[in-house]
C-alpha cells in the first residue's frame, strides 16, 4: 500500500515537473516565436552608416542591416528619435535604451553593455586635399586634421600619435564646414571596405583623397547589460539571415567586385565570349533601341540639369536681346514675387538701378559680341517693392533652345554686406574711444598742470620777498593765499570726481541713504551760494510748488549735484543772465530743475553730454574749466536714486536740467533736518570745491 502512494507520488511530481517545463518552454517561445516590434535610436551624422537623408528618412548600411533582418525574422523594426553619436552610448548606459544600432566592442563599454556578433567592419582612415604632398599620416604631422570631440579617433590618435597636430570641433557638421573654409586640408572619418568615393557622402570632400587607414574595427550588436535573452535573440536572428540577404545589404554600398580562380576562368571566358558573338549577332537588330535609349538619358540628364538650376541658390537669369526668358526659383526669391510669370518678358534694366543701366547694358552687349565670361562683380538691383539689394553678378554666353543668350548668375550678398558695415562701425567706435581716451588724458594734464602752475608761481612770488619785508610779505600772503586755496579745492576735486568715477566702475560707490525734507536740502545749498552768484552779476531765483516733501536720498550726494549743476550754470551764463531752481511736486516722485539763460547747448551735443569726457567745447577751446566728468559724475548719481536726469536745451538760449527721483520715503529710517546734513563750515568747504573751476 505504502509503495504505491509512493509511486503516485512520484508519477505526480514527474507530471509537474513537465508541465512546468512546457509552460516554461511555451512561455519562452511566445516571447520570441511571434513577430514583435523592437525599436533602434538612429545615429543622424554617422555616414555611411547611419544618418538621416534629405528628406529627413533613417539611411546607412546598418539601417539596410537591420531592415534586412527585421524582414527575414518576421519582426518590425522601428527606428526612432535621431541622436548624435555620444548621446546613443549615452541613453544605453543610462538604461533608457536597450539595442545599439551597432559599434565596436571596448573595455569601458562591456560594463554597461553586452556585445552580440559582428555586423559589418568600419574603418578610420585619413583624408587630405589632392593637393597635399604626402605619403602617410607622419608627412602631414603640423598640417593639422579635422576631428570631432566625442570620436574614438581623436583619442586614438593622441594616443598613438602624439606629434599630430589635431583640429577638434563640436560635431563632423563643423568640421565640414571648416573645410568649406579652407580652414582644414585634413579630416578624420569613417569609411567601410570599397565603399563609394567619400564625397558621395561628404560633397565637401571633393577633392580629398584617402591618405591612410589607422584602423579598422567590426562592428557588433550592443544591448543593455544583462538583457541576455535579447542579445540571444538578436543573435539567432543573425544566423536566420542567408548569406545571400547580408551580401545584399553590401553590395548596395560597395562596388562590385569579381575575384576570379583557376577553377572559374574557363566559365568565365567561355560565358564572356558567348555574350560578345550574341553582341555582334544582334548590334544591328537593337540598334535603334539604342539610340532610343541614348535619347532617353539626354533627356534625363536635362532633367537633371533643370533640378540642378531649380535647387541652385544663386539667382539665374537667361536673357536674349535684353529680354529675360527664363529665371529659376532662387532669383523670385532674391527678386521678390511669386511668380516668374511676372519677370518674363520683361527688360533687364528694369532689375537695375538708373545710374547703372548705361554700365549694365554696355556690359551684355560685350559678353554677346565677344562671347566672353566676366568676372564676379558687385551690383544693385531693384527688388519687386523697389527696395535696392547688393548682389555679385557675372555674365557668360550659352545656348538657349537653339539660340544665343545671355546667362547671368546673381548671389544675394547684403548680408556680407550688413557684416562688412558692423565692422566698420566697430572700427568708427574704436577709433572714437581712442580719441576720446587721448582727449581725456590731454584735459586732465591740463587740469593738473593749471592750478600747480599757479600754486608754484605763488609760492615763488612769496618767496622773492625778502624776510625783513614782513609788511610785503603779508600783502602777497593775502594777495595770493585765496588763489593757491582755490586751486588746492581744484585739484581736490578733480580727485575726488576721479576717486568716484572709480568707485562707480567697480560698484563700490557708498551711499548713505536716509529720510530727508528735500525741498529744504536743496533750498539750503541753493540759498548758501546766493551771495557768490551775485557777485558774478547773474540772478538767482528759487522756487518751489510744495515746502515739505520727505524722501529716501542722500543729502550729501544730492547738495553735490545741484552744486555741479549751479557750477556748469554759472560758467555758461553771461553777466546779467539769470539761474532758475524750481521744484515740482509729482507726488510719486519730484522734480528738480536747475535752468539758465546762458549759451545752451547744440543739438547735436546734447546726446553725449552726459557721457563720461563729454565737454560742449572743442579741447583746444579752453573757454571754461572742466574735465569732462561731471555730468558724467551727476547722472551716476541720480540714478543711484533710481532716477534720471534729463536736458532741454536750445543752443543760444540757455539750458535745463530736470532731475527725477522716486518720492519714496522708508519707514524703518528716521527723518533727518536740513541742519543736520552737514556744518555751515561743511556746506562752505563742499562750494568751495565744486566752484573750483570758475575764474572770473
Amino acid at each position: 500500500m505504502n509503495r504505491q502512494i509512493k509511486n503516485t507520488l512520484k508519477k505526480c511530481i514527474l507530471i509537474m515537473i513537465v508541465l512546468i517545463s512546457c509552460t516554461s518552454i511555451s512561455s519562452t517561445e511566445e516571447i520570441f516565436k511571434n513577430p514583435k516590434k523592437i525599436k533602434i535610436t538612429v545615429i543622424r551624422e554617422w555616414k555611411p552608416f547611419s544618418y538621416l537623408d534629405s528628406e529627413g528618412n533613417p539611411n546607412g548600411i546598418l539601417i539596410d542591416f537591420w531592415k534586412a533582418w527585421g524582414k527575414a525574422n518576421n519582426v518590425e523594426v522601428e527606428f526612432k528619435d535621431p541622436t548624435c553619436w555620444a548621446q546613443s552610448i549615452e541613453l544605453i548606459k543610462n538604461g533608457e535604451e536597450k539595442i545599439h544600432l551597432g559599434l565596436f566592442y571596448k573595455d569601458d563599454r562591456s560594463e554597461y553593455m553586452d556585445f552580440g556578433s559582428t555586423i559589418i567592419d568600419l574603418m578610420t582612415g585619413i583624408y587630405v586635399q589632392e593637393d597635399v604632398d604626402a605619403f602617410n599620416i607622419n608627412d602631414i604631422k603640423d598640417l593639422g586634421i579635422g576631428v570631432t570631440e566625442k570620436n574614438y579617433a581623436k583619442d586614438y590618435l593622441e594616443k598613438n600619435y602624439p606629434n599630430i597636430k589635431l583640429l577638434v570641433y563640436k560635431d563632423l557638421k563643423k568640421v565640414m564646414e571648416a573645410v568649406d573654409r579652407g580652414e582644414v586640408k585634413a579630416v578624420c572619418v569613417d569609411y567601410h571596405n570599397n565603399i563609394r568615393n567619400i564625397s558621395f557622402y561628404y560633397p565637401e570632400l571633393n577633392d580629398f583623397e584617402l591618405l591612410q587607414t589607422i584602423y579598422t574595427q567590426p562592428l557588433r550588436v550592443g544591448v543593455k547589460k544583462g538583457e541576455k535573452e535579447l542579445l540571444t535573440f538578436i543573435n539567432d536572428g543573425i544566423k536566420n539571415m542567408s548569406g545571400g540577404e547580408i551580401e545584399g545589404v553590401k553590395s548596395k554600398w560597395e562596388y562590385i567586385t569579381i575575384y576570379l580562380t583557376k577553377n572559374n576562368v574557363k566559365n568565365y571566358t567561355l560565358i564572356i565570349s558567348t555574350i560578345v558573338i550574341i553582341f555582334l549577332l544582334i548590334n544591328t537588330l537593337f540598334l535603334k533601341h539604342r539610340i532610343a535609349q541614348g535619347v532617353k538619358r539626354l533627356l534625363e540628364n536635362e532633367e537633371s540639369y533643370k533640378k540642378l538650376v531649380k535647387l541652385c541658390p544663386d539667382g539665374i537669369f537667361v536673357h536674349q536681346k535684353g529680354r529675360v526668358v527664363f529665371v529659376n526659383e532662387a532669383t523670385i526669391k532674391i527678386i521678390g514675387g511669386d511668380d516668374p510669370k511676372n519677370i518674363i518678358g520683361k527688360s533687364v534694366t528694369e532689375f537695375v538701378k538708373d545710374d547703372y543701366k548705361k554700365n549694365v547694358l554696355d556690359m551684355l552687349n560685350t559678353v554677346e559680341k565677344l562671347n566672353i565670361t566676366t568676372p564676379t562683380f558687385e551690383e544693385k538691383i531693384v527688388k519687386s517693392n523697389g527696395e535696392l539689394l547688393d548682389v555679385e553678378m557675372s555674365m557668360n554666353v550659352i545656348k538657349y533652345k537653339g539660340k544665343r543668350a545671355v546667362l547671368t548668375i546673381i548671389r544675394d550678398i547684403s548680408q556680407r554686406k550688413e557684416r562688412e558695415q558692423e565692422k566698420q562701425n566697430v572700427l568708427m567706435e574704436k577709433l572714437k574711444y581712442e580719441r576720446l581716451k587721448t582727449e581725456f588724458f590731454s584735459n586732465i594734464s591740463h587740469e593738473l598742470r593749471t592750478p600747480l602752475n599757479i600754486l608754484l608761481s605763488s609760492i615763488q612770488l612769496i618767496d622773492r620777498v625778502s624776510d625783513d619785508n614782513e609788511y610785503q610779505q603779508n600783502e602777497y600772503y593775502k594777495k595770493y593765499s585765496p588763489i593757491m586755496k582755490q586751486n588746492c579745492y581744484r585739484l581736490l576735486r578733480l580727485i575726488n570726481n576721479l576717486i568716484d568715477m572709480t568707485k562707480i566702475d567697480a560698484g563700490f560707490l557708498k551711499m548713505n541713504f536716509k529720510n530727508y525734507n528735500i525741498v529744504q536740502v536743496v533750498e539750503d545749498i541753493t540759498m548758501s551760494v546766493g551771495e557768490y552768484i551775485k557777485s558774478k552779476d547773474l540772478n538767482i531765483i528759487f522756487d518751489t510748488e510744495t515746502e515739505e516733501k520727505i524722501i529716501t536720498c542722500d543729502a550729501d550726494k544730492m547738495e553735490r549735484v545741484i552744486l555741479n549743476l549751479l557750477s556748469n550754470a554759472i560758467k555758461f551764463t553771461d553777466e546779467g543772465g539769470s539761474i532758475f531752481v524750481n521744484i515740482y511736486d509729482k507726488n510719486e516722485s519730484i522734480l528738480i530743475s536747475v535752468k539758465d539763460t546762458g549759451i545752451g547747448i547744440p543739438k547735436e551735443e546734447q546726446k553725449t553730454i552726459f557721457e563720461r569726457f563729454r565737454q560742449v567745447h572743442p579741447l583746444l577751446n579752453r573757454e571754461k574749466e572742466g574735465s569732462g566728468i561731471g555730468l558724467s559724475l551727476v547722472k551716476s548719481i541720480v540714478e543711484e536714486h533710481k532716477g534720471n536726469i534729463y536736458l532741454n536745451s536750445e543752443y543760444g538760449r540757455g539750458s535745463e536740467f530736470i532731475i527725477e527721483i522716486p518720492a519714496n520715503a522708508k519707514i524703518d529710517y528716521e527723518t533727518i533736518l536740513s541742519d543736520e546734513i552737514s556744518s555751515n563750515e561743511g556746506k562752505v568747504e563742499k562750494i568751495n570745491i565744486e566752484f573750483s573751476d570758475i575764474y572770473s
